[in-house]
């Protein structure tokens, strides 16, 4: 098996594949079913991160309560949320 070693091609700025020899490394081509499987685990992977989403979004305060919200603002209202419960935490611990 030759040995490879990475160059950069200066027209492109990429790095290249190439062997002992400076022949090109061949690139593999994806086959149908390996394509396939692969959107399948990514189709899985984005369903569960969306149900996290939702799930979170359950869990926070909003008005209305059915109002629709981006990724962002979320992350953003849970992140205010929690310090929100922090501070009423560390106010119950001063008062009593």
């Amino acid at each position: 098996m030759p040995k490879f070693e990475h160059i950069e091609d200066t027209t492109t700025g990429k790095r290249r594949g190439v062997n002992a020899k400076g022949e090109k490394r061949k690139r593999r081509r994806a086959t149908e079913k390996y394509k396939t499987a692969h959107a399948s685990r990514e189709r899985m992977r984005v369903e569960a991160f969306n149900r996290a989403f939702n799930k979170l979004r359950r869990l926070l305060p909003t008005l209305p309560p059915d109002k629709k919200l981006s990724k962002i603002e979320i992350l953003r209202l849970a992140i205010c949320y929690i310090n929100y419960l922090n501070h009423v935490l560390e106010l119950k611990i001063i008062v009593y």
